[in-house]
């Protein structure tokens, strides 16, 4: 047993198109403003990357949006902007973890559940919305709301716990279909 109750299989595969020491691949998707917490992630980015290989897609906002949040360069940070449904669930597929530090206002986390139908767990403000959907330690893992030394210390444990964050991405596709809207 890992903390956050997550059992992981001795067998679990680290995914195939990983290769060993590959730089941890964390997305967020969503607007530059302040209640969507990107500020908060790029605090925690910067503080991580010193210490942990790490890569940073931001999806939603614009690089003349995102540059003036940033206070230690734009080293590993990859601006997207406004993408298609398509690039953005490409983007969502190739993360390790999507991660959305929302400071509150979410009624419900529906970028979280695309994330879940890529395969990708994720770590979120441990807001209400993001609550329902979240299953802590599952398929995600809950953060307090606009802690960044928080976030950035649970992405470089994820980032040493290739195993469970498979074990999470795993629980993520399987439970997916339960935000399924009805054909």
């Amino acid at each position: 047993i890992v903390p956050n109750g997550v059992d992981v299989p001795a067998e679990l595969p680290v995914p195939a198109d990983r290769e060993p020491g590959a730089p941890l691949r964390l997305a967020f998707v969503g607007q530059a403003v302040e209640r969507k917490g990107l500020p908060v992630l790029l605090r925690a980015f910067e503080a991580l990357r010193d210490h942990v290989p790490v890569e940073l897609v931001i999806v939603g906002a614009e690089h003349d949006e995102v540059e003036p949040l940033l206070l230690d360069g734009d080293r590993g940070v990859h601006v997207l902007g406004k993408v298609s449904d398509d690039e953005k669930a490409a983007a969502l597929a190739s993360a390790d973890l999507l991660v959305a530090p929302s400071l509150g206002g979410e009624s419900f986390g529906m970028v979280l559940t695309e994330a879940f139908a890529a395969g990708t767990p994720v770590v979120a403000s441990d807001i209400p919305g993001y609550r329902d959907v979240v299953r802590d330690g599952i398929d995600g893992v809950l953060v307090p709301r606009g802690d960044a030394t928080t976030l950035a210390e649970t992405l470089r444990e994820l980032a040493m716990a290739p195993q469970r964050r498979a074990a999470m991405a795993a629980e993520a596709r399987a439970h997916a279909p339960r935000y399924a809207w009805p054909t």
